[in-house]
């Protein structure tokens, strides 16, 4: 098509890449609920919201600017195998203001853990002075940030054990705290080394590296955990896995919490497993619960006989 320009960005995203595109191709009318600074509302005007042909109203606020604007979006190409899709203006747009042809071309493709995200904006302007749509593919940048932070929050699975120990709440905190370093002396079965990377080995920050092996096993394994967060008041402590880790090779995420309250004349200990596996195959990691639960035996055993 004759004075027909091009511009497009990429974005890398965390999810998997058939997720991303379903996210696309079934739920774009969640924009509102996903994105609500961005996009104010969504209808479908014809079909039935998934497939070539529909036709959609968004009511959206570009950014950097108040107004909210609207855009008549017809899907006229869904290529599931190649996972594009192609929604393009019509009459009644405010964009059509600006410009007399305005299609955006999503495109996703898998890259290394996760996925790339192409915006493809194609468009012709009334007349030179009209700036290119720069702002658009802001809006789609952001679009893609969003919706890749709303898909993977929702595959972030959980998995937790309570342990009640003896100890006083407090000593049992400030173990985990400051003397995590003596596992492989308080429990050598399950620790066998530790080693203080970064930080000073009390604060958020701190990242170590364990060795470690699972209940049942008899495979050494590593990883190398930062203290992501410590709450001395609520007396909760999370740890997260980085590169390195032998568990990346099953998990893209995975964060290990703990939490002390009292408990009568003790305390209950609380573990909180936060994890993403990398396929829908790889167990839920039951044996790691297993560990932290042996592990609370172990740091009150150790705390008692003081």
């Amino acid at each position: 098509m004759a004075g027909v320009s091009r511009a497009e960005i990429d974005t890398d995203v965390k999810c998997a890449p058939h997720k991303f595109y379903d996210m696309m191709k079934y739920s774009l009318h969640h924009l509102p609920t996903i994105w609500p600074e961005g996009y104010t509302d969504a209808q479908i005007l014809e079909g039935d919201g998934t497939c070539e042909g529909d036709l959609r109203l968004w009511t959206y606020i570009l950014p950097g600017t108040t107004e909210k604007v609207t855009v008549r979006a017809r899907t006229t190409k869904q290529d599931d195998e190649n996972m594009i899709i192609v929604l393009a203006a019509e009459e009644g747009s405010d964009v059509r203001a600006h410009f007399k042809h305005f299609t955006a071309t999503v495109k996703v493709s898998p890259k290394g853990d996760g996925s790339l995200v192409t915006w493809i904006v194609e468009f012709e302007k009334h007349h030179h002075e009209v700036p290119d749509p720069h702002l658009y593919l802001a809006l789609f940048n952001k679009l893609t940030e969003k919706v890749d932070g709303h898909v993977h929050k929702d595959s972030i699975c959980k998995g937790e054990i309570e342990t009640e120990v003896k100890c006083n709440p407090h000593k049992f905190y400030e173990c985990v705290k400051y003397s995590l370093h003596h596992l492989p002396t308080i429990f050598p079965e399950g620790y066998t080394d530790c080693k203080l990377l970064e930080g000073d080995g009390k604060s958020e920050g701190t990242l170590r590296q364990w060795k470690y092996k699972l209940p049942g096993g008899t495979e050494e394994r590593t990883v190398r955990a930062r203290t992501t967060k410590q709450d001395d008041e609520k007396m909760v402590i999370a740890f997260t896995a980085e590169e390195g880790s032998t568990m990346h090779e099953l998990y893209k995420h995975f964060t290990a919490i703990v939490q002390v309250t009292p408990k009568g004349d003790g305390s209950s200990v609380k573990w909180t497993v936060e994890f993403e596996k990398h396929s829908d195959e790889i167990p839920d990691p039951h044996v790691y619960l297993e560990l932290f639960d042996k592990l609370n035996e172990k740091v009150d055993e150790h705390l008692h006989q003081k």
